[in-house]
């Protein structure tokens, strides 16, 4: 392993390990001792990668957001199919790494918890994925493949049971996630046949 290698290995392990205790202790439930001891290295390690614990929770917060970027990246055939392959892949990335999981269990907490700076509170809710599928709900209604209903209603309990069903996991993972069709006929048209 390249030096360069073991510096990008050695802030993966310091994300990850920040992102357990974030999720598990909250923002300010968690010291920077706390953050090197489960990284396994020194306190002065840590600051030599990140020099404060804000710049720790601003780094995970991009991380976040990139990820939150994902479903604007597909390119689907209808309302539908939009939701059929963003829960596919979802599951299929959290099934292998449940860092993701535990990333919409943190920025879920960074938008509500008072404790965080108001910035990256801002930041963190600066992608309103709501908001975004209410487009792909809409474009469902026209085409026949989702139910008539309120758009915001409909796209605020797609996301609503994809969060709490990322929140279950990242404390469960041997529980199974259910099958993206289970979650995408909560949207389906009663006459649309589900994929």
């Amino acid at each position: 392993m390249t030096r360069k290698e073991q510096k990008e290995a050695r802030k993966i392990q310091i994300i990850q390990a920040t992102l357990d205790l974030f999720v598990e202790r909250g923002y300010y439930g968690t010291k920077t001792s706390q953050i090197s001891r489960r990284a396994g290295i020194s306190e002065g390690l840590l600051f030599h990668y990140f020099p404060t614990k804000e710049i720790l929770l601003e780094e995970l917060v991009n991380i976040g957001l990139e990820g939150m970027r994902t479903p604007m990246q597909i390119n689907a055939e209808n309302g539908l199919d939009f939701f059929y392959q963003f829960t596919t892949m979802l599951f299929s990335q959290v099934e292998k790494n449940i860092f993701i999981a535990k990333m919409f269990v943190f920025m879920g907490n960074v938008v509500q918890a008072e404790d965080i700076p108001e910035k990256l509170r801002k930041l963190a809710a600066s992608v309103d994925t709501i908001a975004f599928c209410q487009n792909w709900v809409e474009a469902g209604q026209k085409d026949g493949s989702i139910r008539k209903g309120d758009v915001m209603a409909l796209s605020n309990m797609y996301w609503c049971a994809i969060h709490g069903i990322m929140g279950q996991y990242a404390l469960r993972p041997e529980i199974p996630l259910p099958e993206p069709v289970w979650m995408i006929g909560m949207l389906q048209n009663d006459k649309e046949p589900v994929q």
